[in-house]
């Protein structure tokens, strides 16, 4: 229904998604309907699911702030009046005709914004299980906490904008269905995934949020212990991280993975020859199925897997069945896995 041949394809798909939302609602409304997407949770196709509505969320959320602050800096340029009338008339012209196309697509986005971030909330609190997943885990927690950090962090006054109803912008409202994410998502995946974000974390900006709840009543005061209790456990997270990458010391360069530079856990080969840890590629095949180093098509069943099969002896008769490049590349995954366990253990071990 997306592909409409059309210029706007893009920007026409998130109305197209819209009314597929409002059926989603509907349909979570009936108890039956419910069960069976419960049913669905664990599929690959669910994943997939999971993986366009992060896309979407994350996509409409930043375009929405991101328009408000233009419209804030337009906004207060046009408040100066002497300045304003100073500016040639033609530039007035045209900022004036970028501040209406704003305005509007503003009162879209913020709106499609807010149904999308609406069905995360539900989703997220009835089936927790798939938005914890590796492959769909950093993006999600990168993507709360970098909004959390845009509606009371330091540049929190950008959005400020004269009569924000017009807009359908209510900051409070957002926030309180961003943090109430936080509160479904509440297990030890989920806290490790806070602890690795380093990006826009922030415990103040957590702090700020939950005097902003208290304040305005917006949320029960045992889910806002909850979420304080949560960010303590994410301190505690990154203080034993510090700790533990100071035992590691240097990691060595065949042990990182080529595109997230971090150590690979479980590394896996692409029929390029290219060696990524399989939470990487993983995420990467939701959206892209290519290999993102030659651009040939790839699927999750092409990856090598980090455990060596018994290879038929070479002064076995019988014909190979699987070529010996295959053995060869296996070999040398399995092998790069147990020197990173071992590399790991001699580390645990030095440190303590």
């Amino acid at each position: 229904m997306e592909n409409t041949g059309s210029s706007h394809q893009f920007y026409e798909k998130f109305n197209v998604r819209y009314h597929i939302s409002m059926v989603m609602k509907f349909i979570w409304g009936n108890p039956t309907h419910r069960d069976v997407i419960r049913t669905e949770c664990t599929t690959d196709n669910f994943v997939r699911f999971v993986n366009l509505l992060l896309n979407d969320t994350t996509y409409l959320l930043d375009e929405s702030l991101s328009i408000l602050v233009e419209i804030h800096k337009t906004q207060e340029k046009m408040k100066d009046e002497v300045a304003w009338n100073a500016l040639p008339e033609q530039e007035r012209k045209e900022l004036d005709q970028t501040h209406h196309q704003n305005e509007r697509r503003a009162q879209s986005l913020l709106f499609l914004a807010k149904e999308t971030l609406f069905m995360l909330s539900y989703l997220t609190k009835e089936l927790p299980h798939p938005f914890v997943k590796p492959q769909i885990l950093d993006r999600l927690v990168a993507m709360l906490n970098f909004n959390v950090a845009q509606l009371v962090g330091p540049k929190c006054t950008e959005l400020k904008v004269q009569d924000p109803q017009k807009y359908g912008f209510n900051p409070k409202e957002l926030l309180s269905i961003i943090l109430e994410i936080y509160v479904h998502l509440d297990q030890p995946a989920f806290i490790d995934g806070m602890v690795r974000e380093g990006r826009s974390y922030n415990r103040g900006h957590f702090d700020k949020a939950c005097g902003i709840l208290r304040r305005f009543g917006l949320k029960p005061e045992d889910e806002i212990q909850r979420i304080e209790r949560m960010v303590n456990n994410v301190e505690a997270g990154r203080r034993q991280v510090i700790q533990e990458e100071e035992e590691l010391g240097e990691v060595p360069d065949e042990f990182l993975d080529p595109l997230m530079a971090t150590l690979m856990t479980d590394p896996v080969k692409l029929p390029s020859g290219n060696i990524l840890d399989r939470s990487t590629i993983e995420t990467h095949l939701l959206s892209d199925h290519t290999d993102p180093f030659n651009r040939q098509p790839l699927t999750a069943e092409m990856l090598e897997p980090g455990y060596s099969p018994t290879p038929t002896p070479f002064f076995d008769s019988s014909p190979l069945t699987t070529p010996f490049s295959s053995f060869f590349f296996e070999s040398l995954v399995t092998e790069l896995k147990e020197k990173i366990q071992e590399f790991l253990k001699k580390s645990k071990k030095g440190g303590q």
